[in-house]
């Protein structure tokens, strides 16, 4: 592997971070991203959170956290072990309603999450991020995108004051599971993954419009082939977590319980196939290690994900070239 490895931030590409919705499967998420951060720190000889070496950091629900946390400086393996701590907590039997109620209301109370994200962020805004983030959501009351920028596109001027805590608890608001957020300047926002849960083709687009000159390279970045992408996702399922025999015929009441999971696996697929298009194969990693069974959204194993998030060989020599000259 090269020798010549240094910080992104002393090369001229423009890099971004794009990483998965996938509830609790957000932990390997972070265990990933712990491992590249430790790897390509010991390499360079420099002891930079993960965050720092990026342009932009774009993320979709449990992604969406780990990108907010990123983003204010905050160092991967910090992240990892929020995470460890967070999952078992909010997909916790003391946060599950009752059973006979799931059918009415959300499957999970939001208030230990939100007390868990306050603690995290405090009263951190956009106007405190150190790295450009884009966060997405979903309008519940339009049934369109609702995304959360920092200032490197004018428009999004006047939403600078927006609390990184609410926009996180407003990404993660995955149907069925949690109910929508209200932040301070937009209403009931739902889950980013009905849209984008692989938000890879957000990030290269705002790459594009990126409307200042970027920290690592002085000027704008127009065009694609001056994109660097790294995509993380929660693991690829091996099979959907669901009997398919029950939803070949199945009605409003089987398909409530699980069409976001089709929704979001298959989108998230779909747009890795878009991005090997729009962006240079030595430009893009896709880093998404197969599980070996299905998990759901509040599966709390996280010792089995634990398993899958070592840094290959394979992604190694990616990663050399992804933060080389």
């Amino acid at each position: 592997m090269t020798e010549n490895l240094v910080p992104s931030l002393e090369t001229g590409n423009f890099r971004v971070l794009s990483l998965d919705g996938g509830g609790a499967r957000g932990f390997l998420t972070a265990r990933i991203l712990a491992n590249i951060e430790h790897y390509v720190n010991s390499r360079t000889g420099s002891d930079k959170p993960l965050g720092d070496r990026f342009d932009l950091l774009v993320g979709t629900s449990t992604g969406g956290i780990i990108a907010l946390g990123l983003s204010i400086g905050k160092t991967a393996n910090e992240i990892s072990s929020f995470y460890a701590d967070l999952v078992p907590k909010i997909f916790s039997s003391k946060a599950q309603r009752a059973s006979l109620f799931q059918y009415f209301e959300p499957k999970y109370s939001s208030d230990i999450l939100k007390k868990e994200l306050d603690t995290q962020f405090g009263d951190s805004t956009l106007e405190n991020v150190r790295t450009d983030v884009c966060i997405t959501g979903v309008s519940l009351g339009l049934g369109k995108p609702r995304l959360h920028k920092s200032l490197y596109q004018t428009r999004y001027l006047d939403r600078q004051k927006e609390r990184l805590a609410d926009i996180a608890l407003a990404t993660s608001a995955a149907p069925t599971y949690f109910k929508a957020h209200r932040l301070r300047y937009s209403e009931n926002i739902i889950d980013g993954g009905i849209f984008a849960n692989n938000p890879a083709i957000v990030g290269i687009v705002d790459a594009i419009a990126f409307e200042r000159p970027s920290k690592t390279r002085g000027k704008r970045t127009q065009k694609t082939s001056e994109v660097w992408l790294m995509s993380v996702g929660t693991g690829e399922q091996p099979t959907m977590p669901y009997d398919e025999s029950r939803l070949v015929n199945a009605g409003l009441l089987d398909w409530a319980q699980h069409i976001a999971d089709v929704m979001m696996e298959s989108q998230s697929a779909a747009v890795d196939y878009q991005a090997r298009h729009l962006v240079p194969a030595e430009q893009y990693i896709r880093i998404n290690p197969k599980l070996k069974r299905a998990f759901l959204l509040d599966d709390t194993a996280l010792h089995e994900l634990n398993n899958y998030a070592d840094i290959r060989e394979e992604y190694a020599s990616v990663l050399d070239k992804f933060f080389s000259e």
